[in-house]
């Protein structure tokens, strides 16, 4: 079956699932499609607030289902993957690069493309940037960002 989740900025996205998908699942897929962390996500489906450990089945959600998305202010990416250890961050960015260029490339390619475009990039950036030491860093800064 197929849901919709929407954000309350105006971002949304279909999700093809099954009734016995977890909650936990489809946060995962929303991840792909809207970039928010499952750890920030609070899916929230007529008014009640999904538990992860339930099924779609179980919440009610059937075929066409709207699926609102409320993204929690909190954490910081870096400290949920143990990088860093202060809560720094009040509250996620109003868009963040991501949805953005997903955005822009929806005007030019179908839904399909723009997912798999934006997720393989995403996967580069973070490969380049795990590639880079302290100089590369700076030199990268120093060009604006155009030379690596």
């Amino acid at each position: 079956m197929q849901v919709m989740v929407k954000m309350l900025n105006g971002g949304q996205c279909a999700i093809e699932v099954s009734g016995d998908t977890k909650v936990s699942e489809l946060k995962t897929q929303v991840e792909m499609s809207l970039f928010v962390p499952p750890y920030l996500q609070r899916l929230v489906y007529k008014g009640r607030t999904l538990a992860e450990e339930m099924s779609l089945d179980e919440a009610g959600i059937t075929e066409g289902a709207k699926i609102h998305l409320m993204v929690k202010k909190g954490e910081s990416p870096f400290h949920a993957n143990g990088a860093c250890s202060s809560k720094s961050v009040s509250s996620p960015p109003a868009v963040d690069f991501f949805t953005q260029l997903a955005v822009f490339l929806s005007k030019h390619l179908t839904e399909e493309q723009t997912t798999k475009v934006v997720i393989e990039f995403r996967k580069n950036c973070q490969l380049m940037i795990e590639s880079m030491n302290f100089d590369d860093i700076e030199r990268f800064a120093a060009s604006n960002f155009t030379e690596f």
